[in-house]
């Protein structure tokens, strides 16, 4: 009796479960009837199959596919790899599939849908795989389809695997980068790898193996932000044989940190990145998948990218104008260029000082520093001034030719303080230049008051282009609040408008010294006189006006005077300074008889 009750019991059950099924079906079939008509409360995946097919002939370590296409908005894509068994055969260790998408965010997963533990987000995403099988590519992005490109990478059978020992990603093997851009630096850290399959075991356990990273990059060309120029880029890294030819390496790391490497930022350009891992002991070697990055935001706020902070450059340009004047006539004191200049001088001999702390600072701690040393350089400037003109005048030399080495070792590397004492060296050279300055130039009209302008003039037209011939300067600045900022690897990527600024300067400063030539002023006649040396002795009596001598530059009206002079007859150009007040002819004269009274008197 128990037994048919129970019998009875399970084909109610079985009845109304049919019943229930049967309404779900009546139901689905009335929504589908009805979806012309109303919104579908989720998007419809696009079932598209791209195959990534094994070549007969497999180039190992290299390029064996590659495609570009295009991912529909919330669309997920099958990505098949097909003749991996028949073609690979014992040949390849493992395939390696690429995904770079073109400003946005994808992700490829080893499932349909997104699992835990299954799959990488990002725009350079990549996933291992040992036989024909399929990935998925997902755009999850609702209104926007993306321009990717899928890149088939084979590897042979001694190539260590990238991201093997990961403990960063949630996918037990990323052989992906992870990329930190900060406001100064850019941050590359490479998970780490394992040796091949056939010879893992407990010797070559992760982070016993003896791995070596190597590190390269690629610049982009100046503001391209096309993604013509962003795919390209990817493949001048993607092997290692390019990589090796296209990049360069980057050799710099902290010491206990081999698989972290960090790049200065170059404003206005992309940059790509790849980390190679070298097994030397089984001659193996494999890629990461290269990963990108942008030092400004172009498709958010592209006036970044091109350094378009228009009251910056109105200042500077204004800054120009005043500093051009100021080479031509000279009209600004000693009083107020030497406390200026020694100023600038204390400021950069306190950021050297600061350095010797080996330790970053606060921004806050910077400030106070730079301020007081500034405040006290202003207070010798001014005594200086007072009391040793001289002297200041030598200090303004001084500095010119400290910042022309900054200058030239940023342009020609801009690594330049990994070197050794190299900050000594800068120093020495300021000196040397400044000696050469202070001696030499005065005689071919450049001085103190070319010298206080030159500089404005030259940081000012960097400004104004957007430039990076102030990079050397600014780098020094860096090494106070960057930590290990010597292990920066940074490229001064000398471009177009680095050469336009150089042009637009050379230019300004051969029309202010025409100019200056021609000006006619007491404090332009000043600084034309000769320097005295030590060596040199003392002047005749009655050659006081020797000390108002015109350097070798003629003035437009004694060039005049010379020509009238030998085709017509002389001109009077000037009263001369004896007690009868009477006129003299070109001052050539003059020099001729002085020069005969000096003879006479020898």
């Amino acid at each position: 009796m128990p037994y048919k009750e129970c019998n009875l019991l399970v084909m109610l059950k079985c009845i109304g479960t049919l019943i229930l099924y049967g309404s779900c079906l009546s139901a689905c079939n009335d929504v589908n009837g009805d979806s012309s008509s109303s919104t579908r409360t989720g998007p419809e995946f696009a079932r598209e199959v791209v195959e990534l097919a094994v070549p007969v002939n497999v180039k190992p370590n290299d390029i064996n596919d590659y495609r570009e296409f295009v991912l529909p908005p919330y669309s997920n894509t099958r990505i098949r790899l097909v003749n991996y068994t028949q073609n690979a055969d014992q040949a390849v260790g493992y395939a390696l599939v690429q995904l770079h998408a073109f400003e946005y965010n994808v992700t490829l997963s080893y499932n349909s849908t997104p699992v835990d533990g299954g799959y990488l987000s990002g725009q350079n995403v990549g996933l291992l795989m040992y036989g024909d099988g399929d990935l998925y590519a997902l755009n999850l992005n609702p209104l926007q389809p993306v321009w990717v490109s899928l890149v088939l990478m084979l590897y042979n059978t001694s190539a260590p695997i990238p991201g093997g020992c990961n403990l960063e990603f949630p996918v037990e093997i990323s052989p992906v980068l992870n990329l930190t851009l900060t406001p100064q630096i850019i941050i590359v850290d490479t998970p780490a790898a394992s040796v091949a399959r056939p010879f893992q075991g407990s010797p070559n356990g992760c982070g016993k193996a003896r791995l070596q990273y190597e590190s390269y990059y690629y610049t982009m060309p100046m503001h391209d932000f096309s993604q013509k120029a962003y795919f390209n880029a990817i493949r001048q890294l993607i092997s290692y044989a390019n990589a090796k030819s296209n990049g360069r390496q980057n050799t710099l790391h902290a010491p206990l940190l081999p698989n972290r490497h960090k790049y200065g930022r170059i404003n206005g350009r992309g940059m790509v990145f790849v980390t190679a891992v070298v097994d030397p002991v089984h001659r193996g070697y494999a890629l990461y998948v290269p990963t990108h990055t942008y030092s400004c935001k172009p498709f958010i706020n592209p006036s970044e990218c091109y350094g378009m902070n228009i009251p910056l450059r109105m200042m500077a340009v204004i800054l120009a104008i005043i500093a051009v004047v100021e080479v031509v006539t000279g009209w600004l004191p000693l009083i107020v260029k030497a406390p200026v200049m020694i100023a600038c001088l204390n400021m950069l001999g306190t950021i050297e000082a600061l350095n010797y702390l080996d330790k970053p600072l606060s921004d806050e701690w910077i400030a106070i520093f730079l301020a007081a040393g500034g405040l006290v350089g202003l207070l010798m400037g001014v005594l200086i001034a007072l009391y040793v003109p001289v002297a200041a005048r030598i200090l303004c030399s001084f500095l010119t030719g400290y910042l022309i080495c900054l200058t030239v070792f940023g342009i020609s590397t801009g690594n330049f303080y990994n070197l050794r004492n190299v900050s000594w060296f800068v120093a020495l050279g300021g000196v040397v230049i400044g000696s050469i300055l202070s001696i030499t130039i005065p005689i071919i009209l450049i001085t103190r008051s070319v010298i206080f302008g030159t500089i404005f003039i030259f940081y000012a037209i960097n400004t104004v282009f957007g430039a990076r011939l102030d990079y050397p300067l600014r780098h020094s600045i860096r090494r106070l609040y960057v930590d290990n900022y010597e292990r920066v690897y940074s490229d001064p990527a000398v471009d177009v408008n680095d050469f336009a600024a150089l042009g637009t300067f050379g230019f300004a400063m051969v029309v202010a010294l025409f100019l200056r030539s021609r000006y006619q002023s007491d404090e332009v006649q000043s600084d034309y006189t000769r320097i005295i040396l030590p060596c040199q002795g003392t002047l005749a009596n009655g050659d006081d006006e020797d000390r108002i001598e015109r350097s070798t530059v003629i003035a437009a009206d004694d060039t005049a005077a010379y020509q009238r002079f030998v085709n017509e007859q002389p001109v009077i150009t000037r009263w001369t300074n004896g007690d009868d007040d009477v006129f003299e002819s070109p001052e050539s004269n003059s020099r001729f008889f002085r020069m005969l009274r000096r003879s006479a008197r020898r």
